[in-house]
Parts: structure tokens; C-alpha cells; sequence
């Protein structure tokens, strides 16, 4: 199976369950719809769309799925969610300026791969500079955390 048919599986199971629990609200009728009136539709948009995707990739054949390359597509969003986990777990105890600028660092340096200097400099201006732009102008009471500020 490749890639469109994977996907389709996935839509066509999404308008599966779609339908199904899209059901069980009142649907009203056309001219006073229900709750349930615009699931149901979407979800049979759905579950078409992936019928017919299925149908097209099983017809035309095609290379098996690169599992290495999705498995890298996966392996970024979900170290961007470790480091805002970090960030959101760091903040009241280092504070908003230093957690902010380490946050952009590790952002820049670790998932974005930019050369040590420019991931210093960015995340040292852009941690400053929104320490600057939210406490100071706008008077946000941010997180001081370690650094009396």
C-alpha cells in the first residue's frame, strides 16, 4: 500500500466513525437543522473522499510506503512538543527571560539546525526583546523566576 492509500484508510475510518456517532444526535430538519445535521454531512464528505482515494491508489499501484522518511516527519513535531513541555515546566521557577531565550535556542539550534552564533544571537533577541515588548510596554506581570528583575 503507499502513501495516498494509507491516508485514505485513515479518512475512510474517520468518516466511518464519523457517521456512526454523528447519528446519535438530532438532525433536525433542513430548513431548522440539528447538532447533528453538519457532523453527519462532513463525516460522509469524509468517508467518501477516502473511499474514492482508496479506490484511485489501489488502482494505480505504486511504491511501498518510505517508513524512514515518516518516521523523521513524526520524530520533529514531537520535539518541538517536548521543548514547549519543557518551557511550560521551566517557566515559574527560571522565569520569562531566561526560559524564553533558552526556549528560542533550543528551537533554532537543536530542531531548526542553525549554526551555534545565529541561534545564540536570535534567541538572546527575541527572548529580550519580548521580556522588553510584554513587560515593560505593555506591563504583562511575566514570571521572574531566578533573576530579580
Amino acid at each position: 500500500m503507499n502513501k495516498q492509500g494509507a491516508s485514505s484508510l485513515i479518512f475512510l475510518f474517520a468518516g466511518i466513525y464519523g457517521v456512526v456517532f454523528s447519528l446519535q444526535l438530532p438532525f433536525g430538519y433542513l430548513r431548522e437543522p440539528g447538532p447533528g445535521m453538519l457532523p453527519l454531512f462532513l463525516s460522509i464528505l469524509l468517508l467518501l473522499s477516502g473511499a474514492l482515494g482508496l479506490i484511485h491508489s489501489m488502482s494505480k499501484g505504486g511504491k511501498g510506503i518510505d517508513w524512514h522518511g515518516m518516521v523523521k516527519k513524526v520524530i520533529t513535531p514531537l520535539e518541538i512538543v517536548g521543548v514547549t513541555a519543557g518551557f511550560i515546566l521551566a517557566l515559574e521557577s527560571l522565569g520569562y527571560l531566561i526560559t524564553s531565550s533558552l526556549y528560542t535556542f533550543l528551537l533554532f539550534f537543536w530542531i531548526c539546525r542553525y549554526r551555534l552564533v545565529v541561534s545564540i544571537g536570535l534567541s538572546t533577541s527575541f527572548g529580550v526583546g519580548s521580556w522588553l515588548f510584554f513587560d515593560k510596554l505593555l506591563s504583562v506581570p511575566l514570571p521572574s523566576g531566578i533573576v530579580p528583575l
